[in-house]
């Protein structure tokens, strides 16, 4: 930035000086959050501030025993396997752990994390699905009256409007889950009916080996 300098004005100095005081803070700044943590792309992000206080307490008795934010993903994938799934997940990890590395007095804090550890991805799997299912379900959950009760003039007006910025996340996020082309969503209603039709298909894949 260039500055005009006016010796006759006595104060130009001052000025500049408090300019570049403003300047060096505001770099420190923004060095400081350069420098923070970053989440790595694909990584689970819970930010819902009504459920803060219960985020900051649970996650402060998961970092007791190791876990940390990089875990998040998998520990979600854990927690929504059903029964019959864990027995098998289980099953399989001691078939890799090493049985006479085992301690009698290991706590199930050291043993969710050994597990987290030990099958990341086939867990992140789960947890990316997880994560999937739950955004899909709100939406349907929130929108499906208002969906069930649309008039044929209610969808013409709909397909003058461009798709909203919540439909194009959703259908994002499904197709990246799917692994399925992008579809054509020129307006409003073509999302729509996108995402009926995708919520009504009650074949919906298995988590992806």
């Amino acid at each position: 930035m260039e500055h005009d300098f006016n010796p006759s004005s006595g104060t130009d100095l001052e000025h500049l000086a408090s300019q570049l005081d403003r300047a060096m803070a505001t770099l420190a700044r923004t060095e400081q959050r350069l420098a923070s943590p970053q989440i790595l792309p694909g990584e689970t992000v819970f930010r819902d501030p009504k459920d803060a206080y219960h985020q900051i307490t649970l996650g402060a008795v998961l970092i007791q025993y190791g876990l940390n934010a990089h875990h998040a993903c998998a520990l979600d994938g854990l927690l929504s396997m059903t029964f019959e799934q864990l027995k098998a997940l289980a099953a399989e990890a001691l078939q890799i752990v090493d049985k006479e590395s085992d301690d009698d007095d290991e706590t199930m804090g050291s043993g969710l994390l050994k597990l987290l550890e030990l099958m990341p991805t086939r867990l992140e799997q789960f947890g990316r699905y997880a994560e999937w299912r739950r955004g899909f379900d709100r939406y349907m959950e929130k929108t499906r009256p208002y969906l069930d009760g649309l008039t044929d003039g209610d969808l013409h007006r709909l397909a003058g409007r461009p798709p909203s910025k919540k439909q194009m996340h959703l259908i994002r996020v499904t197709c990246a889950y799917h692994g399925i082309a992008f579809p054509a969503v020129p307006d409003r209603r073509a999302a729509f009916e996108w995402l009926r039709d995708i919520g009504a298909n009650v074949k919906y894949r298995e988590v992806r080996s």
